[in-house]
């Protein structure tokens, strides 16, 4: 891997961080660096990207932890059936390559395009008095989410949330701290799975990984200061995630 391969791999994924912080969906722009930037192949990027989002879920959940705000015990049931479900996910993306993965990706930018637009985390409040739905309803629908995360990773979180708050009616703050862990959970296994088959660039990984803390702390710090920060990058994400779907299929021909 050379020189200008790891400046770009640090430089995107601080870029990367900084967008996570401020608006989210953070594995679409590392993907896009990962294929389009350095020209990886589609599943070694899959694979390559869960060791920045290890570094940056590991990092949260200590966090949380030592702040007393991690209570796994009674959030068993989700945690194992949102991890057999990524562990899932992890298998069939092995078996994928180049050409499947990025197939795959393109037409999940569409919707996950969608969920941008409508950003549902606005929607996100529940009602303590209101009885959630059956946890036999839910695990089906961990079980697929779990799923997803496992295969691709993005926009997890916010899907996440969406399930165990509105339907499950479990508290924001502690469900998106328990999202944090099951993240770091199951990216163990997707790590050690990926890495078993030799589909990790661990130099490229590494280097986005530490660019991606980088960026995420300092967009932490700092965006406080900055009312419009958060607006301007969800804008920009947009953006992005427009701009990778015209390259991929191929739409820029049309105006040419």
């Amino acid at each position: 891997m050379s020189e200008i391969e790891l400046i770009i791999s640090f430089a995107g994924g601080f870029f990367a961080g900084i967008l996570n912080t401020l608006a989210g969906f953070g594995s679409i722009i590392t993907l896009a660096i990962y294929m389009d930037m350095m020209g990886l192949p589609g599943h070694i990027a899959n694979a390559t990207n869960r060791v920045n989002v290890l570094a940056s879920s590991s990092i949260s959940t200590f966090t949380f932890y030592k702040k007393g705000k991690l209570k796994l015990g009674e959030n068993g049931w989700v945690i194992l059936t949102v991890s057999i479900g990524a562990i899932t996910g992890i298998i069939l993306a092995t078996q994928l390559n180049d050409t499947s993965f990025k197939l795959a990706f393109n037409y999940l930018l569409i919707p996950i395009l969608v969920v941008i637009l409508l950003n549902p985390s606005r929607f996100i409040n529940t009602d303590p008095a209101e009885i959630p739905v059956s946890r036999w309803f839910l695990i089906p629908i961990l079980f697929v989410l779990g799923f997803y995360a496992g295969f691709i990773q993005v926009g997890f979180g916010v899907l996440f949330l969406l399930v165990l708050v509105i339907l499950g009616k479990k508290d924001l703050i502690k469900s998106n701290v328990l999202k944090v862990a099951i993240v770091f959970i199951y990216t163990i296994f997707a790590i050690i799975i990926f890495h078993m088959q030799g589909l990790i660039n661990w130099k490229a990984g590494l280097a986005l990984a530490s660019g991606q803390a980088l960026g995420g702390y300092l967009a932490a710090i700092y965006a406080s200061r900055f009312e419009s920060a958060n607006k301007w990058a969800y804008r920009l994400l947009i953006l992005i995630v427009v701009s990778v779907i015209i390259k991929n299929f191929g739409l820029w021909k049309i105006f040419i």
